[in-house]
């Protein structure tokens, strides 16, 4: 055999056996991968944090706890009231129309209904009730309220009662009957 071509075939066999380098290899890139995108994930959620508004969380927290007692105390002056309230919401019209049944003329009168918003703040409504007929109310309704779960309040500040109720308005109508 040719000695030039034995020689050949040595070094192209020592060649074949010499590690390639490390960034030619899958392993280390999956492994740099792995935190790589711990660290873009981290970044972008404190990015996240950072520049969204947490409106779920109070800063007089510790007086939101004493008004709980506060509205179970309205709630039960309702329930000794008699008063019921068939609401309903049209975002077709932008109305609020509101049937109150009570067993006591007492709980008539200044009728007000709070729509919160489930959990931003800035969405919040507070809309005096005006008469619209005997036991009849009516509210205007912003043409560009949003369409979700409210948490409303009904409340008859004179009276010092309160209901309270979840209502979907993500239709065009939508209905709540309080008790």
């Amino acid at each position: 055999m040719n000695p030039d071509l034995q020689e050949k075939n040595a070094m192209h066999t020592a060649d074949e056996l010499l590690p390639r380098p490390w960034y030619r290899q899958f392993w280390p890139w999956f492994l740099i991968s792995i935190p790589l995108a711990t660290i873009i994930a981290s970044i972008v959620t404190i990015n996240l944090a950072i520049d969204s508004d947490d409106g779920l969380v109070v800063d007089n927290y510790y007086k939101k706890g004493l008004a709980i007692h506060l509205d179970a105390e309205a709630l039960q002056r309702a329930r000794d009231l008699g008063v019921e309230a068939d609401i309903r919401i049209s975002q077709a019209r932008h109305l609020l129309d509101l049937h109150l049944k009570t067993r006591s003329q007492q709980a008539q009168g200044r009728l007000q209904v709070a729509l919160r918003h489930p959990t931003q703040a800035h969405h919040d409504l507070l809309l005096d009730l005006v008469p619209a007929g005997p036991h009849y109310y009516r509210a205007e309704l912003p043409a560009d309220m949003a369409r979700v779960n409210w948490v409303i309040q009904l409340s008859a500040p004179e009276s010092g009662w309160q209901l309270h109720g979840r209502i979907d308005n993500k239709t065009d109508e939508a209905r709540l009957l309080l008790r």
